[in-house]
């Protein structure tokens, strides 16, 4: 059948996070000694409260198709927590639930772009981006930043690039994965200006909003300017501030005549989100502040354990996270000592040499760097950075 693969698909490539995070429990089940610090998922559990609303959904049999842009109840609770949040007025039209954030950017790449159309975003980027714009028809336009910007994008970087054409939509995303870099309100100011002078659409992947650490804060576009709120459309959902990754719900709030088309399209694509986990969510939107609030702290302690002992070994660099649950190190300088020419070949060595498996920086826009997940066990944690200091110490 490979004679019939359309084109479209046959450059597409699966997601490197969720390949090798299933290469890690696969060798773990196979009785190798594998620690991976792949995932980009809390090792909490989900709240209990969270999963009391869940098992009283199935109980009260509420397990039937909800309309496809989701239930009123949650609509109506993200739309509320949110106009609060950002300080925006949105009604629950402007709400769309979809089958986790992923799914929700996809939706607004298919909503906001035609074919040929330039979608941009700023290395470090997640690997699905790319993938995203093309399935959509899209141009993926690339911006490339590096450590003398901090990983970010400057104005004047866009003001350049915009110059070479003007793309259709910039789709960014702060607290950053894989560099949990967090944007500043002067920078995200200045940025989104830009956004409204030159008409470009903003999809603000704002998943790790509340994800953040050392008193670092996060700011959404569309707060810093509400005049964005119409060409902007805001993604987050309870995966990760909830612990909820396996309930698949995300949310995008938008213009509503953008969340109508977006849900529209959701309808023939994939109908309604899974009932249950919906109905679990207005809980954890409503009342999981508390549980969201604890894990966070828990986050922060490790990220300075993880941190402190990554500072100390020598030949590494690394942007400071602010956000998320990542570290991205550059380990460039080390590769001619190790006989690889890129972070997959590292990668790989890696884990044959100390059955250490994390995620190489090349499929992120940066093959000079690998990601560490630091949402593991502190013991987990420790025996990783044991494992990596020792076959840093190889090769040094």
């Amino acid at each position: 059948m490979s004679g019939f693969i359309s084109k479209r698909a046959a450059g597409i490539e699966p997601s490197v996070t969720l390949s090798l995070n299933t290469r890690a429990n696969a060798l773990k089940e196979a009785g190798e000694d594998v620690v991976g610090l792949a995932a980009g998922e809390p090792d909490f559990e989900t709240p209990e409260v969270i999963k009391e609303a869940g098992i009283r959904a199935i109980r009260e049999g509420k397990t039937r198709y909800t309309p496809a842009a989701g239930i009123k109840p949650l609509r109506e609770a993200v739309a509320a927590e949110y106009s609060e949040l950002l300080g925006i007025d949105y009604q629950w039209k402007n709400v769309v639930i979809s089958h986790g954030a992923k799914h929700s950017i996809f939706n607004a790449l298919y909503a906001l772009t035609d074919p040929g159309d330039e979608v941009m975003f700023v290395t470090p980027y997640w690997v699905s981006y790319p993938e995203m714009a093309k399935l959509v028809g899209a141009v993926p336009r690339i911006v490339e930043t590096g450590a003398d910007t901090g990983y970010k994008m400057t104005v004047e970087m866009l003001k350049e690039e915009i110059t070479k054409g003007k793309p259709k939509v910039l789709l960014f995303n702060s607290p950053n994965n894989p560099a949990g870099i967090v944007y500043t309100k002067e920078e995200l100011t200045a940025i989104g200006n830009v956004l409204l002078e030159e008409g470009i659409a903003l999809i603000s992947d704002e998943i790790y909003e509340f994800l953040t650490f050392d008193g670092v804060e996060h700011h959404s576009p569309v707060k810093l300017l509400p005049a964005l709120k119409d060409q902007a459309v805001v993604v987050t959902g309870v995966s990760k501030s909830y612990a909820m990754t396996g309930w698949r719900i995300g949310f995008a709030l938008a213009e509503e005549q953008l969340a109508y088309r977006m849900g529209a399209y959701q309808a023939h694509a994939t109908g309604c989100p899974n009932a249950i986990s919906q109905a679990a969510a207005v809980v954890a939107v409503k009342s999981g502040a508390a549980d969201r609030d604890r894990m966070r702290d828990e986050f922060e302690k490790r990220k300075k354990m993880f941190g402190e002992r990554l500072a100390a070994i020598p030949g590494i660099s690394f942007p400071e996270p602010g956000g998320a649950f990542y570290f991205l190190v550059d380990v460039s300088a080390l590769y001619p000592a190790c006989g690889v020419s890129g972070s997959s070949e590292f990668c790989e060595k890696l884990l044959k040499e100390r059955g250490l498996l994390v995620i190489p920086g090349g499929p992120f826009g940066l093959d000079n760097m690998i990601r560490f997940s630091f949402a593991a066990a502190e013991e987990t944690l420790t025996m990783a950075l044991d494992r990596f200091e020792s076959f840093v110490s190889d090769y040094s």
